[in-house]
């Protein structure tokens, strides 16, 4: 239930720092501001806010006054949005199960925030078919005459459950006033993403269609044409999916992903609404993601160098963008928010000698004035120094990674704690990261590899990971250490591997399937028996499934029964396990399931080995409450205060 509170109780959040030095839980709770976007008339800001470890949304004037707010408690908010002038979206979650309809998962919902009166209602609120009120993709603010509504695909239950196809995905309006959903566009059980104008026209959609006889997928673009679907794009041989972006800038054509096979990476493309052909890549051959406005246009396109950089192909953006990204130097600029005329920007600046910080830039009288900071305390003279390192694999593969050391300290035989990613598809850069800063605040040193895997360096590289869960992923983290030994900056007798999720899983391998590398493991959330987990997944969702095929081209298996899954899972291993394990694991998390820590913890209990499990009530994944996130924290630190002092 939502409550209104007043402006004294929001001062807390919107602090900007502290003098003194950091305590763990600056860097342990959630971001004391986040999600923070402009209006479109440029007059306010609304944002979600964390005070004393509960999340309120807030609107307020560029002047201070608080217009609007409302109290989450400690329900999980995940982002705001503007919706016209006069309403804000909250989108919120929680892990529950759908009666006869969905297994247990994390489940989104709206609510929209009436600025004027205060008011919310649940989005939607009622409809005249029977659907589930999870949001099940982009929620795009649009105009319908004179009223503020929303359009958004919602699944409409026919029959069945969503495993078995009962159902089909159909595009919405919903007004944010009444919460009354109507339907815009019919779909199928294949549809899974709409495109539309602001004015509700729709242009696009895409599909994905399993061909089980084949073991493959379809994917298609159908763009409208009068009252009937005109096909596009379609490919099965891609390994992953494209994506459907947005509409061009001038309103011509949509943009998609399509895969260049000689540059070996998906490229945005352009494909005309008036005859539905395939146009020409736009830009470089470089990987890239989109910028995409509420209004579902693509204004340009995202990069990554030392720091993510931008490519615009909006002309307003275009030509004012060098001037507030060149304000910042040696720092990341992210652009957060904007009005639709650019006059008004916000900006997410971050790495370099800060915790990062949100500001307001005015384009037109070039002022830039600070907002508030996500971890106001923690203040510059408490960053650690971050820089990247590079250094050659067992086969020669060129691996960078993240290191931060304790600032102060001269970068000598120091202790290690290495720190792999999860996902295994996703990346760390030298931006601020609160838990590689929280160990370095410590007196650690931090090593953060992009193993092989790693997203972000290229087809190649990642296509590198397949099949290498316990390999050459592993020894990629150790030839990191190896390598910062040789140079002395660590000591080798004083080194910790930690993680979560696939890092988690890193963790655990490298205490038992290596030998003599690490004295201590922290697993958060990690995997340890890789055949049940893949049979469990199995069960759920089939053998045919894009989800399934892709797990076994990672663990590089044909079936649920390879004994190579079992080689590469720690809790077999559990007798071999040379170091103490330190497992932490959220109850609600349906990404790995508690289980696999269980079984770890069993495992290791069964052979005698030093051991401590903390079990998170209530949390998911992502550690997404401060009270779990901050007990993590502080019982990862004790673990490696205890079993790998850093003095």
């Amino acid at each position: 239930m939502l409550r209104f509170l007043t402006a004294a109780s929001m001062t807390l959040a919107l602090c900007l720092g502290s003098a003194k030095a950091a305590p763990l839980e600056a860097y342990g709770r959630l971001p004391a501001i986040e999600s923070v976007q402009i209006s479109p008339d440029g007059s306010a800001i609304a944002l979600i806010a964390a005070v004393n470890d509960e999340r309120h949304v807030i609107v307020r004037s560029l002047a201070g006054q608080v217009l609007a707010s409302a109290s989450i408690g400690f329900r999980k908010v995940r982002a705001v949005q503007w919706a016209g002038p006069g309403h804000i979206v909250i989108e919120a979650s929680s892990t529950t199960a759908i009666d006869n309809t969905t297994y247990a998962g994390e489940h989104w919902q709206a609510v929209s925030l009436n600025v004027a009166t205060g008011e919310y209602k649940q989005l939607p609120a009622k409809a005249l078919d029977s659907f589930l009120n999870i949001l099940q993709g982009r929620v795009q603010p649009g105009v319908d005459g004179k009223e503020a509504v929303i359009y958004t695909p919602l699944y409409v239950t026919v029959a069945g459950n969503m495993q078995h196809r009962g159902g089909h995905l159909d595009l919405f309006r919903i007004d944010l006033t009444s919460g009354v959903a109507r339907r815009l566009q019919m779909g199928d059980s294949e549809t899974y993403d709409y495109l539309a104008r602001s004015d509700g026209e729709v242009l696009a959609k895409a599909s994905y269609r399993e061909r089980r006889n084949n073991n493959d997928a379809l994917w298609t673009l159908s763009v409208r044409k009068g009252s009937s679907w005109l096909t596009a794009y379609q490919t099965s041989s891609a390994v992953e999916a494209p994506s459907l972006w947005g509409q061009s800038v001038d309103s011509q054509s949509v943009i998609i992903d399509t895969w260049d096979a000689k540059e070996q990476l998906w490229r945005p493309t352009s494909v005309s609404l008036a005859d539905g052909k395939l146009g020409a890549f736009i830009g470089p051959a470089r990987e890239q993601q989109g910028v995409i406005g509420a209004d579902g246009v693509v204004l340009g396109f995202r990069y990554r160098q030392q720091f993510h950089e931008y490519d615009f192909m909006e002309p307003r953006l275009r030509a004012i963008w060098p001037a507030f990204r060149g304000a910042f130097k040696n720092q990341q600029v992210t652009l957060s928010s904007w009005t639709p005329d650019f006059r008004k920007l916000v900006l997410f600046v971050n790495g370099g000698p800060s915790s990062g910080g949100y500001y307001l830039a005015d384009t037109v009288t070039k002022r830039v004035e600070p907002i508030g900071a996500p971890y106001p305390k923690v203040p510059p003279s408490d960053v650690a120094p971050t820089r990247f390192v590079r250094y050659a694999a067992t086969d020669g593969l060129e691996i960078e990674a993240v290191l931060t050391t304790p600032k102060g300290k001269p970068e000598t035989a120091l202790p290690l704690i290495v720190l792999p990613h999860g996902g295994p598809r996703a990346y760390d850069d030298i931006t601020f990261d609160w838990w590689a800063q929280a160990l370095a605040s410590r007196g650690y040193a931090v090593l953060q590899p992009n193993f092989r895997g790693s997203s972000g360096y290229g087809h190649a590289f990642k296509e590198a990971g397949y099949g290498q869960w316990g390999a050459k992923m592993q020894t990629d983290l150790s030839d990191g250490v190896s390598d910062l030994v040789r140079q002395g900056v660590v000591d080798p007798k004083r080194v910790c591997i930690l993680g979560a999720s696939y890092g988690g899983y890193a963790a655990l391998a490298g205490v038992t399937l290596q030998k003599d590398i690490y004295r201590c493991a922290v697993s958060i959330a990690g995997p340890s028996d890789l055949g049940g987990r893949l049979r469990d997944e199995i069960i759920k969702y089939g053998e045919r499934n894009a989800g399934i095929r892709d797990r076994k081209r990672l663990y590089g298996v044909e079936s649920a029964s390879d004994p190579k899954l079992d080689s590469i899972s720690p809790a077999m291993h559990a007798s071999k396990a040379g170091a103490p394990v330190l497992i932490i694991h959220g109850k609600d998390d349906t990404v790995v399931p508690f289980a696999q820590s269980q079984r770890m913890a069993d495992a290791l209990k069964t052979a005698d080995k030093p051991y401590e499990l903390v079990v998170l009530p209530g949390e998911d994944h992502w550690l997404s409450t401060s009270v779990t996130r901050l007990q993590m924290l502080d019982a990862t630190v004790a673990f490696l205060e205890k079993n790998n002092p850093p003095n």
